[in-house]
């Protein structure tokens, strides 16, 4: 390929990604998806500005609305946990992207992310590793995308672009960047293990499995175990309560063929979690997981990322867990 279309934000990594593809093509532009309705960053502008390269701003404010906000709040109706973020590259950012990509060019993003072949590796700074985020993506559009970012560490990516005075903005955000309304979310009851309710919360929506904050007092550190928004209930614990011993999936995205299954693999359930061996079957169309031990704080509605030593696979949506025999026994 001779040309590149690379993702640009503003931030630090689009832009360093920039100025590599234009020592290395023949040919660039850049896009800003503008997701929010309102203008774009002054750094991006700045950015395409100072590398002399055309800057494409694809409005998909509404596709953003539907496929991410609505979803996420929908999500959050049903007592599930979203990761709206992956979703966005999925549908959104990326997709946009490569619609308008041209046949001389390759998408060029700034994740930490390295490529082998059509699948994507773990990025080589592990702190900053953003394959779990990716996994969602369609394998068409990853399959023309590059991440000149995935050898490098966060630091000297950092220090360069400051070297080379090259225009992003200086604070990271590590926010949300929408408002998640939650609807008509109703006030309910708090229930112990054993069923029995034990206090009022402020509705399902406010709550995930794992959360800690704003539980009140039962004197005990107590944590959401299940989130029932059927019945407008939520579930607390104590942190041993929180042990899965699997979970399911849905809406799998695999990267080329399926594994033959039953196939050992290795799954990540949350971004900063590190993947874990597992037992992957498929019944009923639907993918199960076994943990080698059992996982804390699994949440129905997030990313299930798998991987085969350090690439990914594929990667879908948590639907429900499973708990350990002896947690049932106990029952």
């Amino acid at each position: 390929m001779t040309g590149a279309l690379v993702a640009l934000s503003g931030g630090v990594d689009s832009s360093y990604a920039l100025s590599l593809c234009v020592e290395r093509f023949s040919h660039v532009r850049a896009g800003y998806v503008n997701t929010a309705g309102r203008g774009i960053p002054p750094e991006a502008e700045n950015t395409a500005c100072a590398a002399g390269v055309e800057l494409v701003i694809i409005d998909a404010a509404e596709r953003f609305r539907q496929e991410v906000i609505l979803w996420s709040e929908e999500m959050l109706l049903k007592g599930l946990t979203p990761n709206p973020c992956a979703r966005c590259n999925a549908r959104v950012k990326l997709l946009s992207l490569h619609e308008i990509l041209k046949p001389s060019e390759v998408l060029v993003t700034g994740h930490y992310v390295r490529k082998d072949g059509d699948l994507i590796k773990r990025g080589s700074d592990a702190s900053k590793d953003q394959s779990y985020f990716l996994s969602l993506v369609d394998s068409s559009v990853l399959r023309d995308c590059i991440f000149p970012l995935g050898d490098m560490l966060k630091e000297d990516v950092r220090s360069e672009a400051m070297r080379l005075k090259i225009p992003f903005q200086r604070k990271e955000s590590m926010d949300l960047c929408f408002n998640l309304s939650r609807g008509e979310d109703k006030p309910g009851s708090v229930m112990d293990i054993s069923g029995r309710e034990i206090g009022r919360h402020k509705g399902t929506g406010n709550y995930t499995v794992g959360q800690r904050k704003g539980l009140g007092a039962y004197g005990a550190r107590m944590y959401v175990v299940a989130v029932n928004s059927s019945d407008g209930t939520i579930t607390i614990g104590g942190r041993k309560d929180l042990l899965v011993a699997g979970c399911t999936a849905v809406d799998m995205n695999w990267f080329g063929e399926p594994p033959a299954f039953p196939s050992e693999a290795l799954v990540q359930t949350r971004y900063r979690r590190k993947p874990v061996p597992v037992i992957l079957e498929y019944r009923d169309g639907i993918l199960h997981i076994e943990f080698a031990r059992p996982e804390e704080a699994v949440a129905p509605g997030q990313v299930c990322a798998v991987y085969l030593d350090t690439s990914v696979i594929g990667g879908g949506i948590i639907s429900s867990t499973e708990q350990p025999d002896w947690m049932s026994d106990a029952e």
